[in-house]
């Protein structure tokens, strides 16, 4: 074996332990990356969607449950802020043409549900008895909520979720050097555990413990092993430049300029305090 592929062998790449699907065989309502998007998380297994508001990872979550649980079996749960449980029941109708999602409250109703995919809220999973390791896939919407290491939900989620087959989480793309929300998510997905991406990838900082700085040297391979298991999608031709992005670009910010005339003194509160405006209109 050269030197140069021994080398190789020590970089950390997240396995695949999904399976292959034709991407054919995907729902036809989904637009070519959402369709890439769901093929690979699919054949990963345990993968992150990181993508930007309005590129449809309600539909993506849908499809990886409903394609999973139809060649494997089983149920799938997908995890939501109550807010958006209408637009996941109404996107699986209208969009893809699925039988609506069950929302359930209790193990009792996810036994009883007759649906073989099932919605329901974090506090339902985190302080009630819904048992995560009966579902043969897993997805959190809005998974933004596992960025807080000593967070209740995230300790709560590492330890529930653990073993279950597919396992994803949808979120906006977090920030690139908010290194520990990575890890986190890395965490939760079983990808690697936390103190081990810690000690692997950062340099501590003895002043302040939640100061991290990659070690110069592990940079690339840190980055290319985000890359195994997480999607980051601003727009479509991220994925594929021939992917076009009408609908998606933002038209060029248009700024218009208001001028306030003020009489500095004259705006106060009843205390003599003064104030740069009047909070209420003039005479």
């Amino acid at each position: 074996m050269e030197y140069l592929e021994f080398l190789k062998t020590k970089i950390e790449i997240a396995k695949d332990s999904g399976f292959e699907i034709n991407k054919s065989k995907l729902n036809k309502a989904l637009k070519p990356h959402q369709r890439d998007a769901v093929w690979w998380a699919i054949k990963g297994g345990h993968r992150a969607l990181f993508e930007s508001f309005g590129l449809g990872k309600t539909i993506q979550e849908i499809e990886f449950c409903y394609q999973v649980v139809k060649r494997k079996g089983g149920k799938a749960l997908i995890v939501l802020p109550l807010g958006v449980k209408q637009e996941f029941t109404r996107d699986a109708v209208e969009i893809l043409g699925y039988e609506q999602p069950q929302y359930i409250r209790n193990m009792k109703e996810v036994e009883a549900a007759t649906t073989n995919i099932l919605i329901t809220n974090y506090e339902r999973v985190r302080d009630g008895n819904i048992r995560p390791d009966y579902f043969t896939a897993t997805s959190l919407d809005e998974a933004s909520v596992l960025r807080s290491f000593g967070s209740k939900t995230y300790q709560t989620f590492l330890d529930k979720f653990k073993g279950v087959p597919y396992k994803l989480v949808a979120t906006a793309t977090p920030s690139p050097n908010k290194y520990k929300e990575l890890i986190h998510y890395a965490g939760y997905l079983e990808i690697m555990d936390t103190g081990q991406a810690l000690t692997r990838f950062f340099q501590r900082d003895s002043t302040k413990a939640n100061n991290l700085t990659l070690y110069p040297n592990m940079e690339d391979e840190f980055w290319l092993w985000v890359s195994s298991w997480a999607l980051f999608v601003t727009k479509p031709s991220d994925l594929n430049e021939s992917y076009s992005d009408e609908g998606y670009d933002l038209p060029p910010i248009d700024i218009r300029y208001h001028e306030l005339s003020i009489h500095y003194g004259d705006a106060m509160d009843k205390d003599g305090q003064i104030k740069l405006f009047q909070e209420a209109a003039g005479p």
